[in-house]
């Protein structure tokens, strides 16, 4: 008995060790919306909620990534959902966001490309200089469902892109609508 017990120590201990290594996803419902989406690992934090002016705000930030001038980096990660007309179409509502766009839009994507899976949906991937002249690369999606619309905007610096683009990608496929 004292022997299997041993084991079963042993085999437990090495599980909590193998699964701190590898972080699963979490999965965040946005109730406002019906929608969800993972995010991949534990460097990522859900800010508190905000409702501003009609819009429900989730934020996440990752923790900070260190670039070549040594500053620490914090990638955010964005769902901006709003009340729309039911009768409103995607390139509509594409339209009318990107009217009021703080970037220079690099490339566009949609479900059929596979860069995304939500169907109802259009991405854009381009560049804006913030404040303090630091170029950023940012991912901007629009969605719709039902009467809902959203903005998803996943931001860092251009400098730490290529070391958070997979996570970037990551949370842009796993964009679904909450399975109830």
């Amino acid at each position: 008995m004292t022997k299997v017990l041993s084991r079963l120590i042993i085999v437990f201990f090495f599980l909590c060790l193998y699964s701190e290594g590898y972080a699963a996803d979490s999965v965040y419902i946005f109730k406002e919306a019906h929608i969800m989406l993972n995010i991949p690992n534990s460097h990522w934090h859900l800010q508190p909620k905000q409702d501003k002016n009609g819009f429900v705000i989730y934020v996440f930030k990752r923790d900070p990534i260190l670039d070549s001038a040594d500053r620490n980096i914090i990638p955010n990660a964005a769902v901006v959902i709003e009340k729309i007309d039911s009768n409103t179409d995607i390139v509509t509502y594409s339209v009318n966001k990107r009217s009021r766009g703080f970037f220079s839009v690099t490339d566009m994507f949609n479900h059929e490309d596979g860069t995304i899976n939500y169907i109802n949906a259009v991405g854009y991937k381009g560049t804006y200089i913030d404040g303090a002249s630091l170029s950023h690369t940012v991912y901007v999606v629009h969605a719709i469902n039902q009467d809902r619309g959203l903005q998803i905007i996943l931001d860092t610096t251009t400098e730490t892109f290529p070391t958070i683009d997979a996570e970037f990608l990551q949370i842009l496929k796993s964009v679904r609508k909450q399975i109830d």
